[in-house]
């Protein structure tokens, strides 16, 4: 690393440390606090971090929905290598520091700055315009606005590298090189995809497309050897990124095509595409003066926030760069890009959303049109640091007179606003949109100072400064710890407080679940260990909330209310919560004898819902069992006894008086697989969710692995992917010094 990219990466680190100074030092702000930042973010990590200490892979979640795959959601990430540093962190009382997280998050935002830094350094840009413009992308826009999504951050910040390597592809003067540089690209959006930010990724892959595309159309003169240039170095792109991340597609594809997805109050199968209707609304179009005033709403589908500002002296700089630099090709390239990105955030307001949609593979999956702003915002950075350089030039002030006059009048109306509001006192003024005011009267004041010739050190300070201060004061992210507690919306404390209700319930005698009946439930199992029939997820089994109905199929020996609940007979009782026994619980596993076959399943389905259907000894069946099932004799006693249970392998322990099926109270997912005395045995599906094992009569060791068929191909692919990567660019290296 040169001496000037150490620089720059310092510079980085002390502006962003300082300007998350609030999760950095002290306990009084947190990122963590709202609902899907304590229950899914924080939760998962907990997660993923224990396990990966006590020598597992988080491949299956036993704590959720009753069992589910941990990496068939691929936001939780479960494949990003980046998340083995949390490994070399002990657990802090035995669970995951919310502090380490807000350490992450910043460390994220840094390297994400000094990526997009090294892109700008790429494309031609000096050290100052390159450094603002890396911290324009870190700290402003979409990548600034996303505390409670680790996932969709930590794909983010690996498109300024993508576009890095692809544009040395492009350029490269040799075969090899250009192979190199393409496997590069594609190791990045690989890192990408295992981070778990889909929509993210897919955006990056179109962005990816369009610079080849607009690099060979750049090209001169332009002949279709360039065109296929630029076609093959995408392939090669594609195809590494494809192996790259293939051990999380290859989890997503497995599950999804089995899973349903909620869009409000419907659902739909995840494989399907999703129909135009039912995407959410993208950004409102008054949304884009949100880049000048940041506290206008934004709309970015429900729940969500998703604003375009970047600063008041950013938006300046861009637009200066537009102007100035125009003959620059990155420029043209840019501000077509921040066009295309913008138009097509508007959602069903746009005929380029509704045509992307229509002939675009797989986009239909990127549901939230509106984070498409990421590119906008990514293009913006690029484009404020093309206008640094030109303004901090020393050009001449002559050549800026047409925005010179158009800058004052703005000034001009801004004053008389804030005059007519606050000074003359006429009427409430949101002090957010006064201080918006302000930053466009202190924006024009160091532009004139610049234009006046001073553009050293000392403007450029100025600059900097003022551009954090700006998005200082309009990030929202970090919440006060004691306010969001005295109006009860601490999310973070309400999961912390139910620890001494998880360990209650720990503490009781064998394996069972629990069904939290409360709204916003915590999510006690992958933070405490509780197993649980619901969760944090985006995506659940088609039947498995029909199957939720029978509590006591799944196992649910504890039921928890809220402490407001007026039911006698709890059995553990704290400020927060009552626990109340279910004695009609099923045990986690246990022999049956009869079979009853309904393939129909809505039929199967009414009759576990009716009360005709002993199912301590009777199994339904979609189809007919291979061998017979023997009746029990009278008077014979059968156990199915778990001896051991971990995330990915359970071991029972079964007497059968002859042959029957061991049901077992867990989730059927393909992947799993069953050894019966050591011999592989199907598992069958039975009571519409549930698995079941035949098992002969006497003792048997019936063991249940967690393996799926996608597993070592994608270790492998994965491996070859960015191991083959490694070797082509030493081969390279190795190359060009023996030339050199």
């Amino acid at each position: 690393m040169n001496q000037h990219r150490i620089k720059a990466l310092l510079w980085i680190a002390l502006i962003t440390v300082l300007f998350y100074w609030r999760i950095l030092l002290g306990h009084q702000f947190s990122l963590l606090l709202g609902y899907e930042g304590a229950n899914q973010a924080y939760s998962w990590f907990h997660y993923w971090v224990s396990s990966i200490q006590q020598g597992s892979w988080p491949l299956w979640d036993p704590f959720t929905f009753g069992g589910h795959p941990f990496a068939g959601e691929m936001q939780t990430g479960a494949f990003y290598p980046l998340y083995l540093l949390f490994v070399l962190v002990p657990l802090h009382h035995g669970l995951f520091s919310p502090q380490l997280y807000h350490v992450f998050f910043v460390g994220t935002h840094i390297l994400g700055a000094f990526f997009l830094y090294l892109l700008a350094r790429e494309l031609g840009l000096e050290f100052f315009a390159a450094l603002l413009a890396g911290l324009c992308f870190s700290l402003g826009g979409f990548v600034a606005r996303l505390s409670a999504w680790p996932h969709l951050l930590e794909s983010a910040i690996w498109l300024p590298l993508l576009f890095l390597f692809l544009i040395r592809a492009l350029r490269a003067a040799d075969s090899l090189a250009a192979l190199s540089y393409a496997a590069l690209a594609g190791v990045e959006l690989a890192l990408s995809v295992l981070a778990g930010g889909l929509h993210i990724v897919l955006l990056e892959g179109i962005a990816a497309v369009t610079l080849a595309a607009f690099f060979a159309a750049s090209a001169k003169p332009p002949r279709a050897p360039h065109w296929r240039r630029a076609a093959v170095i995408t392939a090669v792109m594609a195809v590494f990124a494809a192996a790259g991340g293939s051990i999380q597609l290859f989890a997503s594809a497995e599950y999804s095509r089995m899973a349903i997805r909620f869009l409000g109050n419907t659902s739909l199968p995840a494989s399907g595409k999703i129909p135009y209707a039912y995407l959410n609304d993208g950004m409102w179009a008054h949304s884009i003066l949100g880049m000048l005033i940041s506290s206008l709403p934004a709309n970015g589908g429900p729940g969500e926030y998703i604003n375009p500002y970047m600063g008041v002296f950013p938006l300046l700089l861009a637009i200066i760069g537009v102007w100035k630099r125009w003959a620059n090709p990155w420029v043209r390239y840019c501000a077509g890009l921040a066009a295309a990105a913008f138009l097509f955030a508007l959602g069903n307001m746009s005929f380029l959303h509704g045509l992307l949609y229509a002939f675009t593979p797989l986009l239909w999956m990127a549901r939230e049109p509106a984070r498409a702003v990421f590119l906008a915002d990514f293009a913006i950075a690029l484009l404020a640091g093309f206008g640094a350089e030109a303004l901090f030039s020393g050009a001449n002030a002559a050549g800026w007179e047409p925005l010179n006059r158009i800058f004052r009048w703005v000034v001009a109306a801004c004053a008389a606003v804030l005059g007519y509001y606050v000074l003359l006192g006429h009427g409430d003024f949101n002090p957010w949109v006064s201080l918006s005011i302000l930053l466009i009267i202190a924006t024009f004041g160091i532009f004139r100072y610049t234009l006046a010739g001073r553009s050293n050190a000392w403007a450029r300070f100025l600059a900097i400064s003022l551009i954090a201060f700006d998005l200082y004061a309009f990030d929202w992210s970090p919440a006060n710890v004691l306010q969001e507690q005295a109006k009860k919306t601490d999310q973070l404390q309400r999961l912390m407080s139910s620890r001494p209700l998880a360990e209650f319930l720990k503490s009781q005698n064998g394996i069972f679940r629990v069904q939290v009946m409360a709204d916003s439930a915590p999510n006690l199992g992958d933070l405490f260990g509780v197993q649980t029939t619901m969760g944090a997820a985006v995506t659940l089994m088609p039947d498995y909330e029909r199957f939720r109905r029978h509590p006591d199929l799944l196992n649910v020996k504890y039921i928890i209310r809220p402490a407001t609940a007026q039911e006698p007979g709890a059995v553990y009782q704290d400020a927060s919560w009552k626990v109340y026994e279910n004695k009609n619980a099923f045990p986690r596993a246990w022999v049956v004898h009869n079979a009853a076959v309904e393939p129909d399943k809505d039929k199967l389905f009414q009759q576990l819902d009716g009360s005709s259907v002993d199912f301590h000894q009777t199994a339904l069946l979609g189809a007919p069992p291979d061998s017979p099932l023997e009746p029990l004799p009278a008077g014979a006693t059968e156990q199915a006894e778990i001896q051991q249970y971990r995330a990915n392998r359970m071991q029972l322990q079964v007497h059968a008086a002859c042959r029957g099926l061991v049901v077992l109270s867990e989730n059927d997912y393909p992947g799993w697989k069953a050894l019966v005395n050591g011999r592989p045995a199907p598992i069958v599906k039975v009571d519409g969710e549930l698995r079941a094992i035949a098992v002969p009569a006497g003792d048997s060791t019936v063991v249940l692995y967690y393996q799926p068929a996608w597993l070592w191909l994608g270790v492998g692919l994965c491996l070859s992917s960015f191991a083959g990567t490694a070797l082509l660019v030493l081969w390279n290296l190795r190359r060009r010094k023996l030339q050199g």
